[in-house]
């Protein structure tokens, strides 16, 4: 029996591909091109394939006030933050302003957001696989991992919400392409 998802030629019967472990049953056919699928694009796809956006950031002595006013402005969830020779040193998130300045009596003027921030935060490279970007997010619990160059200097940025658009996308594609067989 041949599998759907990889082609590999399995025993007559068999549940599973011994290859790529995809359900051979009828019902599951594009359940298992779609796990198929995203295994093989988390094991092979690198973090760059998702286009990540250019990154913004703020040098560490910059006011909280600043870093919020350029969050709302820019409408991003995130800056990251670089020491005087540009290399990360940090990233100042959505959260931080929940969890650490929001409902506090602050001069924000006269604070740096180098105070509030997440001090050297996980980083990963273009080349790097997409299943490590996916399992940093998911064991840091992130929903931002900043893309450094190899001095470490931000580069991007890589969101969750890409992440899931890209899994999307190439759902959407095997669907698409089974509803035309």
């Amino acid at each position: 029996m041949r599998c759907t998802s990889c082609g590999h030629d399995n025993l007559p019967g068999a549940d599973h591909c011994d290859e790529c472990h995809a359900s051979l049953m009828h019902e599951d056919v594009p359940l298992a091109r779609i796990e198929s699928a995203m295994q093989h694009s988390l094991s092979e796809d690198q973090v760059q394939n998702l286009n990540p956006v250019e990154a913004f950031s703020l040098r560490e002595d910059t006011s909280l006030d600043q870093a919020i006013r350029t969050m709302r402005k820019r409408k991003i969830g995130c800056l990251l933050v670089t020491d005087p020779d540009g290399k990360l040193c940090g990233i100042f998130t959505e959260r931080d302003v929940l969890y650490k300045v929001a409902g506090k009596e602050l001069d924000l003027a006269a604070q740096p957001v180098s105070r509030y921030m997440t001090h050297d935060p996980e980083v990963i490279h273009g080349d790097q696989l997409l299943a490590s970007a996916l399992q940093r997010m998911m064991v840091g619990d992130l929903r931002h991992l900043p893309l450094v160059d190899i001095e470490g200097r931000p580069e991007k940025i890589l969101s969750s919400r890409d992440i899931i658009n890209y899994l999307a996308f190439l759902v959407e594609g095997i669907l698409e392409h089974n509803s035309e067989l």
